[in-house]
């Protein structure tokens, strides 16, 4: 996620302005969203679209011995949407460990009087490594998590993966205040002046159609020298527009296209400018187009981003 996080200031060019002139004070309220808070092993991030994620990763262990859990709280914007999550399980040094998940492994709160157990409904393994819980199960994890001191994954009475800790009813309740305020937060004048990159129609993506004949020449002719894109895929996203994604060699290429017009190639940029190249994309099965991003550094694990679809 780090790879694509933009400051609010950049992206909306007051880094640009003339030497000498004082940029207009970020209002309050995007403040708040831009910035991490922290509740032990959990950190809350939100964007200026109100689209917000809670990430949990336990603390390495002094001994380096072990399994720990990274947890992915997320949940869109619209009124009334569940929170869905993710599991991955890294080792002490920070590299996947993915013991594909049995049946009978059980979420096991600790720090109770009464000890208490909940299934993961953890489903096939994503090309990023992680697992997504099923809606019931990742509710029911969430509900234990926010009123659990503590809790572990276990293999009957085996430690699996130790979970994070930390206060993550108080992040979900400033998630929540943030996503579904009350009443609007900004003006008109502020969403014009500081939103500009968000006035955006989402558009649903659909399952991948069957590439009939040939993918259309910008498709095909996307990959450097004389190679072709290998398997392209073609997804619809709303009533007028196609996403086209060509594999090549050096990572994934990305075409927006109308209907009855050309299709237009984009990029994922850094705060730098520079292209970022991805391994992987695709539209995941909330609609939003995931791109697995190689590490910048050996040590760095794959980031995952998510972006919403652009119309």
């Amino acid at each position: 996620m780090a790879a694509l996080s933009l400051s609010l200031a950049l992206l909306l060019g007051w880094a640009a302005a003339p030497a000498g002139a004082t940029p207009p004070e970020m209002p309050r309220f995007l403040r708040q969203l831009d910035r991490a808070v922290n509740a032990g092993d959990w950190t809350l991030q939100c964007n200026a679209a109100q689209f917000c994620q809670i990430i949990g990763v336990v603390r390495p262990p002094r001994n380096h011995i072990g399994v720990r859990t990274v947890v992915m709280i997320e949940r869109g914007v619209g009124a009334g949407e569940a929170p869905r999550l993710r599991m991955a399980f890294l080792d002490s040094l920070g590299a996947l460990a993915v013991p594909p998940p049995e049946d009978n492994w059980r979420l096991i709160s600790r720090g109770l009087m009464r000890r208490e157990a909940l299934p993961l409904g953890l489903g096939l393994v994503e090309p990023d490594g992680a697992y997504r819980a099923s809606p019931e199960a990742a509710a029911a994890i969430i509900a234990g998590l926010r009123r659990w001191p503590g809790a572990a994954v276990h293999n009957g009475e085996r430690v699996i993966a130790r979970m994070p800790r930390g206060d993550l009813a108080r992040l979900m309740a400033r998630m929540e205040r943030l996503q579904h305020p009350g009443k609007d937060p900004l003006t008109p004048a502020e969403r014009s002046a500081w939103l500009q990159e968000y006035h955006y129609t989402v558009l649903r993506g659909e399952e991948p159609e069957p590439v009939e004949g040939l993918a259309p020449d910008a498709v095909e002719g996307a990959c450097p020298g004389r190679a072709l894109a290998n398997r392209p895929f073609l997804y619809r996203i709303g009533p007028k527009h196609r996403l086209w994604i060509g594999e090549c060699p050096d990572g994934n290429h990305i075409f927006l296209h109308p209907d009855g017009g050309a299709p237009i190639h984009f990029e994922i940029r850094d705060n730098a400018g520079v292209v970022r190249r991805h391994d992987y994309a695709g539209v995941g099965g909330d609609s939003l187009l995931v791109l697995q991003l190689p590490p910048q550094r050996p040590d760095r694990l794959r980031a995952l981003a998510q972006v919403r679809l652009d119309g």
